[in-house]
């Protein structure tokens, strides 16, 4: 209401507005301009800034997901290496701690393991270290004297290798005996026979070690157990089958070496005259069949006492014993 009644005093008093001319104008404009001009000017640099971050951020974002990437892959490789270096400095610990103790050789479990030593060394030391000759009586229509010619065989019994031999500085019948050899190759059923032995007389070594030096490791253990139960069975079988190979192997060589073996040489079908002399005793072939199927059963009987110290085995026993309100019995050693 003042300011009206202001207004209308001064209007009534003849007061004017005074009018602004040209120049006025034109700086007005001039400034309104200016203004707009530094308004675009803000809004073009905020729109670079704007752009210029949002490719900065596009730039920076996979070099981040690959810094957390290969950091996650980091912090992962060296978690394993800290669980690997647990587990090794726990089975240091545990193997320092070597106790020998004799018990369980009182156990079925080590007096039989000593067995299957025992034995295996039978098994590859009698096929391995054999050494014979087969020989055959020669006369010739010229000279009826008789001549002896010899073919030496042994270990791993490639008899096709075997070639006949005469006596040094004499010519027996004007033939060339180094050109007639032995029939058959039988290497691969004695090769396998002997090497699986070697390696079974190895592990028996190693078991024993285990249970005299670490009972309570191999006790503890169920990784141990199992593994020795898993052993045993293949064992058993592995024996059956290369003892079954090595003595069909020991038939045919018996076969290859004896008296059929005139039949087989050229000459002595045509000019000359050929008689079976002899073989070297295969009794030690023999006792190396005898000894695999005798380890194959100490092996099949071993497999029960292994057993009884696997989890498979432990948990009924202890079951068995808390339903009857006892202690559990201790599991094999």
């Amino acid at each position: 209401m003042r300011g009206r009644s202001r207004r209308a005093g001064l209007r009534g008093e003849g007061w004017t507005r005074p009018r602004q001319g040209p120049c006025a104008s034109r700086v007005r404009m001039r400034e309104r301009s200016r203004l707009s001009g530094l308004r675009g000017e803000g809004r073009r640099s905020s729109r670079l800034r704007s752009r210029r971050g949002q490719g900065a951020h596009a730039r920076q974002g996979p070099a981040r997901g690959a810094g957390l990437l290969g950091g996650g892959a980091a912090l992962s490789m060296a978690s394993n290496i800290y669980v690997v270096r647990q587990r090794i400095s726990r089975l240091g610990q545990r193997m320092s701690s070597f106790q020998l103790n004799l018990s369980p050789l009182k156990e079925p479990l080590g007096f039989i393991k000593v067995l299957e030593w025992i034995a295996s060394i039978f098994a590859f030391a009698t096929c391995g270290g054999f050494k014979g000759k087969t020989e055959i009586q020669v006369s010739c229509p010229k000279n009826p004297e008789n001549r002896t010619i010899t073919a030496a065989f042994g270990y791993p019994f490639r008899l096709n290798q075997a070639a006949f031999q005469a006596p040094p500085g004499v010519n027996v019948c004007d033939v060339e005996w180094r050109d007639h050899v032995l029939i058959g190759d039988y290497s691969s059923s004695a090769q396998f026979y002997v090497t699986f032995a070697v390696f079974v007389f190895l592990y028996c070594m190693a078991a024993l070690l285990l249970y005299l030096g670490y009972t309570g490791l191999y006790r503890d253990s169920r990784k141990l157990t199992m593994t020795d139960f898993v052993v045993t069975l293949v064992a058993t079988f592995l024996w059956l089958v290369s003892t079954s190979a090595w003595a069909k192997a020991l038939t045919d060589i018996k076969i290859a070496t004896g008296p059929n073996i005139v039949r087989e040489l050229g000459p002595c079908n045509q000019r000359v005259t050929c008689h079976f002399g002899s073989v070297t005793s295969m009794g030690s072939l023999n006792v190396s069949v005898i000894f695999g199927f005798l380890n194959m059963i100490l092996w099949g009987g071993n497999a029960w006492f292994v057993y009884k110290e696997t989890s498979l085995h432990s948990p009924s026993n202890t079951s068995a014993s808390h339903g009857q309100g006892g202690v559990p019995p201790p599991s094999g050693i």
